[in-house]
């Protein structure tokens, strides 16, 4: 009953802010650049979204390789575009996570660590996320000081600046541990040492981790070029350095759980940046609505994929 309250809410969040935003907007400008976009470059924007699907697999295939576990690109790609579908469709970005975690247990042969594969990858592509935003921040000067930003980029830091020490200073994790006093439980404990001992290989193998860095950095640049194509597409004249802050700034703040998969919430800060660059809310519900719509339609191949599954342990 909880969970259905608290995702009840969720959806009245984002359909309370979408109905607010589209009855305070000029609906026949929205219709009007959405009907006249280049197809061409919307085309674009849909190969440089499958471009960030596959470096996505290469990244989680990289750390599961540093633990000593060798997956075929092709099975992990099926199970990502899975992922990506429940990601989309269920209440939470991280439903998607779940069924990586479950496809990849028969080959690790524990959910645990498994579950610590995933859980890096998803804190190394953050943490790219996060670095975007700092040097696009940096770089931009004060055309890009835009509302709340330097806020946000300096809780960032202290978060990632924080996971860093713990990641590169042995011993810190365990000290945590013992203080929160979840180390007397058995179950927990032995869930610890299973991620601590994914966390001990991954620092011998630092490699892999650059490796699976590097290919963050890449992938959420074309996270940030996709958009791009569709701002471009839409016929939306916003800066390419400009992006490269306002997407990553977006993308971090609407995984705060307060809304359905960031609807309503995305929106609402794309509509505050772009007024700040001179653009009209228009433009920026064209922007946001298309570019999110499409990632949706993209992955019901992940649909596709799921109910042609066979009966095994992925299919579980």
């Amino acid at each position: 009953m909880k969970k259905t309250g608290l995702l009840a809410l969720k959806i009245g969040v984002s359909l309370a802010l979408l109905a607010y935003l589209l009855s305070t907007s000029n609906l026949s400008d929205l219709r009007d650049r959405v009907r006249h976009s280049d197809t061409v470059l919307m085309g674009l924007a849909v190969v440089l979204y499958s471009l960030i699907l596959i470096l996505s697999t290469w990244r989680w295939r990289l750390l599961l390789k540093a633990q000593g576990y060798e997956a075929p690109m092709g099975q992990l790609s099926a199970s990502y575009l899975v992922a990506t579908f429940f990601n989309n469709f269920l209440p939470s970005n991280i439903g998607g996570d779940v069924i990586r975690v479950k496809d990849t247990s028969p080959l690790t042969g524990c959910t645990t660590t498994s579950l610590a594969v995933v859980a890096i990858d998803r804190i190394i592509g953050l943490g790219a996320l996060y670095l975007l935003a700092a040097v696009a921040f940096v770089l931009g000067g004060s055309a890009l000081h835009l509302l709340g930003a330097a806020p946000a980029l300096f809780l960032l830091t202290l978060v990632f600046a924080m996971l860093a020490y713990v990641f590169f200073k042995p011993g810190t994790a365990r000290r945590l541990m013992a203080a929160s006093g979840l180390g007397k439980h058995a179950w927990a404990q032995e869930r610890f040492e299973i991620v601590q001992g994914a966390v001990h290989i991954y620092r011998a193998r630092m490699a892999a981790v650059w490796g699976a860095f590097g290919a963050s950095l890449a992938l959420q640049a074309l996270v940030v070029c996709y958009y791009f194509e569709v701002a471009r597409a839409l016929r939306i004249p916003i800066p390419l350095s400009a992006c490269f802050l306002v997407i990553p700034l977006c993308s971090l703040l609407q995984t705060v759980p307060i809304s359905f998969n960031g609807w309503g919430i995305r929106e609402s800060v794309f509509i505050v940046y772009f007024g700040q660059l001179g653009l009209p809310r228009e433009s920026a519900l064209a922007f946001s609505l298309v570019g999110a719509s499409l990632i949706v339609v993209l992955s019901l191949s992940g649909a596709v994929v799921w109910t042609t599954r066979g009966v095994g342990p992925q299919a579980a």
